[in-house]
């Protein structure tokens, strides 16, 4: 039940964006300073003040962070089975939800780096194209992502200890773009159609 809900798709402009602004602030000297005084003054950013716990604010930027790295891939996945004639009914609904991809191993690291480009062509999967980068992905998930999605949170108010998995996540993109480019011209909005074979609707 959706109380009313509306639910839209996130701009992949927009997730991009926001890992960049993200990617450069924790690498910042006078963001860095900030997270020295503690609560006495709220923390400013490109993206928002926050005047909570500094690890509070280390733990959501994590989070987004890797919540949009994982919805980027899926997006970019459906767009590059659309444009090319390919996106079916059945591969549609497995984009929206990679857990029901038939699959030989299980866990939401392969499924998202893995069997999702898999439905593409076999050697986009990133155990294949990038094994260094998928062992160090799949770790991190196993390690950090499953526990910091589910009620763990960031020990540390140094904004230093984003920067190794900011840089995991800088790979993955580079990954993607091996397989999918995201053209941005100028500040216009992305325009695509996407088709879906069985009724020749739009998304």
């Amino acid at each position: 039940m959706n109380q009313g809900l509306k639910l839209g798709n996130i701009p992949l402009y927009n997730l991009l964006r926001e890992f960049f602004v993200w990617n450069k602030q924790i690498r910042a000297q006078d963001f860095r300073q900030q997270f020295a005084v503690g609560y006495a003054k709220p923390i400013s950013t490109p993206l928002l003040i926050w005047a909570g716990d500094p690890g509070d604010l280390l733990t959501l930027i994590l989070q987004r962070a890797i919540l949009g790295l994982e919805s980027y891939v899926a997006a970019s996945v459906w767009i590059e089975l659309g444009q090319s004639g390919r996106l079916t009914p059945e591969l549609n609904t497995m984009v929206k939800n990679p857990f029901t991809i038939p699959s030989r191993k299980r866990g939401t690291a392969f499924c998202y780096y893995n069997a999702l480009p898999e439905l593409i062509d076999p050697k986009y999967a990133m155990e294949k194209a990038n094994g260094p980068l998928w062992r160090e992905v799949k770790d991190f998930y196993k390690s950090v992502r499953n526990k910091i999605l589910h009620g763990s949170q960031i020990e540390s108010s140094d904004p230093e200890v984003l920067c190794a998995p900011f840089d995991m996540f800088r790979k993955t993109y580079d990954w993607v773009d091996t397989w999918h480019t995201l053209e941005v011209r100028d500040d216009r909005p992305l325009r695509m159609r996407i088709v879906i074979k069985s009724d020749r609707g739009s998304r």
